[in-house]
């Protein structure tokens, strides 16, 4: 009888259960890291691509509306064009998420429709955006009382909080997904 190693087993059934659960951990090291973008469920794709959509166009209004501030400041009005600003980036949102996502489910081919996973993950998404568009509004009616703050800033805490919830939203899913 050969020597007893941890576990009560003899030397070769040692042996063969350190190989076998190292052949193991190979097959799901192979498998984790097969975890690629084609494994990513059209659900996924289409909620990235939204983030990226509401992302940029949040950077766009806040690129072209923070040039606006001082006149809104000295004038204590909502100055001249902010609101073709606020339409145009409403149609670019718009826009771009009918053409990309159009462009994204022709390129999938057939679509599977949501798992339970992925309902569920939106759910409590949605949740999070609540929150965000809640303290959105909060914010807005507390910014009216500021007598520091314009009407300007007062639109621009909306407009923003509408896209932060999107945001939040978006990446919550994401996150909730992959758990």
């Amino acid at each position: 009888m050969q020597p007893s190693e941890p576990l009560g087993l003899t030397r070769p059934d040692y042996l063969s259960l350190i190989l076998t659960k190292g052949e193991n951990m190979k097959q799901e090291q192979i498998n984790h890291t097969n975890k690629g973008l084609s494994n990513i469920s059209f659900q996924q794709k289409s909620t990235g691509l939204s983030l990226v959509i509401t992302g940029s166009a949040l950077l766009y209004f806040l690129a072209n509306a923070w040039p606006m501030r001082p006149a809104a400041v000295t004038r204590d009005a909502i100055p001249a064009g902010y609101g073709g600003l606020v339409m145009t980036t409403l149609i670019l949102v718009v826009a771009a998420q009918i053409v990309l996502q159009t462009v994204l489910a022709i390129g999938q081919g057939n679509v599977a429709p949501a798992n339970v996973v992925e309902q569920a993950a939106a759910l409590k998404a949605i949740r999070n955006a609540y929150f965000v568009l809640t303290a959105t509004v909060l914010a807005a009616v507390g910014s009216v009382f500021v007598a520091a703050l314009t009407p300007f800033d007062t639109a621009n805490v909306i407009v923003v909080g509408l896209a932060l919830a999107e945001i939040v939203q978006s990446v919550s899913q994401l996150l909730y997904t992959r758990r």
